[in-house]
């Protein structure tokens, strides 16, 4: 069964977003989707299509199933930013191929030196728990 609100959580935290800043964002009160969350009730259509875009997506796309090509957490975040490979490498001075590699899950970014996920991470203005 599709899960709203855990979708709603993923996405926003993927941009390193409160529940404050998607609400502030989406232009619908804090204290509603308090109560919404509190009381485990969906958002109306017309709510949603909010939240939607202040995420940048579209209602279509919230309800696309998860099932495709697995996301990395660093592709999820650069996206989330609208950054291109190339402009992160240019950003990080770490070359369009290594970013690829980690961006793609070819390579396990787990694996890769500190220095290297600083950067990214600093690049992308989260911490380095998000994209690993």
């Amino acid at each position: 069964m599709f899960d709203v609100w855990e979708k709603i959580t993923r996405l926003r935290n993927e941009r390193g977003w409160t529940v404050y800043k998607l609400a502030k964002t989406a232009g619908i009160p804090q204290s509603t989707m308090a109560t919404w969350i509190g009381q485990g009730r969906n958002p109306s259509v017309e709510d949603l299509e909010k939240l939607c875009a202040a995420l940048e997506i579209s209602l279509g796309e919230f309800f696309m199933d998860d099932d495709g090509e697995e996301e990395t957490r660093l592709r999820k975040r650069r996206k989330a930013l609208g950054m291109s490979i190339e402009e992160l490498s240019k950003a990080t001075d770490i070359p369009t191929d290594t970013i690829y590699a980690f961006d793609s899950g070819e390579k396990d970014i787990t694996k890769a030196q500190y220095r290297v996920v600083k950067q990214l991470a600093t690049a992308l203005s989260c911490t380095t728990d998000v994209i690993t």
